[in-house]
């Protein structure tokens, strides 16, 4: 955004996944299949109440980190219902067998993603030191690694934590998932500040406190990205995209859908240059159908109706069905685009 984000591709996110190196690779498993997980809200053992907003923030951040690897994760919200479906309140200390039991029942659902992994964690802290655990559990196999541990002060919350995500990674069977922080990594103020707003369910607060993150971190890259999210659902497109301008970094693990939100709210501005380029921008990262609908749109705009059938042809190649590939096709058949999704 403003030297990177908006002129510059960044380095391809390397979603290369594996077959488990510490659990052994699941026969089963297709070659281009992510490993899923599901992170449950760290435990407070310090039982601090002052920082029960680390439970979820914890886990959500860990998700970000595990993303990043290109791994899938079970979204918040999907956790907290199915963990309140079973009675289990959020950073509830679980045995081994407990959470075995439980991530049987995630795995025999028939909706939403079945996690191949659990990840539970933990951490206390103490005259502003803090420490963080972490242990991964196969489900398919029903076997726990060790506890992972890293200390540190506690306004160095992220690199602490950033320290455990290399281990985490390989006990997981995920590779080249490192620790690397946004640099500079936000302050704990900022983080808790995101992480809040991401646990809130109401688009209005969540915006809120999104927008009060950017001020006590101003470009902090994720929290502009799901800003921008929010601003684009409400149509409000010219603040969507100043906000997607003011980022100082790519917001990893979101650098490829940043750019597809960035190409669909340059063409609801009616900029198609900005949406050609942020177009390119995601397919050089994720080759998508929305991600060529999106150029397809773009170059359509700039009357190179040509290239706009080609881009057609590869998007209907990759997923028929993408909101963006219809709009595109109303386009070059004369029509009126729908206005496509915002995320």
């Amino acid at each position: 955004m403003r030297t990177t984000f908006l002129r510059r591709a960044g380095i391809a996110a390397l979603l290369v996944l594996a077959g488990a190196a510490a659990f052994g690779a699941t026969p089963a498993r297709a070659a281009s299949s992510p490993v899923g997980f599901v992170i449950l809200p760290f435990e407070n053992t310090s039982e601090a109440a002052a920082l029960d907003w680390l439970q979820n923030g914890l886990a959500f951040h860990t998700g970000e980190h595990l993303k990043a690897c290109g791994a899938a994760v079970v979204e918040e919200e999907d956790r907290a219902v199915f963990l309140e479906g079973n009675g289990i309140p959020s950073g509830a200390s679980l045995t081994l067998a407990s959470a075995l039991e439980l991530g049987r029942k995630m795995r025999a659902r028939s909706t939403g993603l079945r996690p191949d992994r659990l990840v539970l964690g933990r951490f206390s802290v103490q005259e502003g030191d803090v420490t963080v655990q972490i242990r991964v559990i196969d489900l398919e196999q029903e076997r726990a690694r060790p506890w992972q541990q890293r200390q540190g002060r506690l306004i160095d919350l992220l690199a602490v934590h950033a320290g455990l995500m290399e281990g985490l990674g390989h006990d997981a069977g995920v590779r080249g998932c490192g620790g690397e922080e946004t640099d500079p990594s936000p302050p704990i103020l900022a983080f808790e500040t995101y992480t809040r707003a991401m646990a809130e369910s109401e688009p209005k607060k969540r915006l809120s406190l999104l927008k009060r993150a950017l001020q006590e971190f101003p470009g902090y890259p994720q929290a502009s990205y799901q800003a921008s999210v929010l601003l684009a659902r409400a149509e409000r497109w010219d603040e969507a995209a100043q906000t997607l301008q003011s980022m100082t970094k790519e917001p990893i693990p979101y650098s490829t859908e940043a750019h597809l939100l960035a190409a669909s709210v340059a063409l609801q501005r009616q900029d198609a240059a900005t949406a050609a380029s942020q177009a390119r921008l995601a397919l050089q990262r994720t080759p998508s159908a929305r991600g060529h609908a999106l150029l397809g749109r773009a170059q359509a705009a700039q009357g190179d109706l040509p290239g706009a059938r080609k881009e057609l042809e590869r998007a209907q190649a990759i997923d028929p069905s993408e909101t963006e590939v219809e709009d595109l096709k109303r386009i070059l058949d004369g029509g009126t685009p729908s206005g496509g999704r915002t995320q």
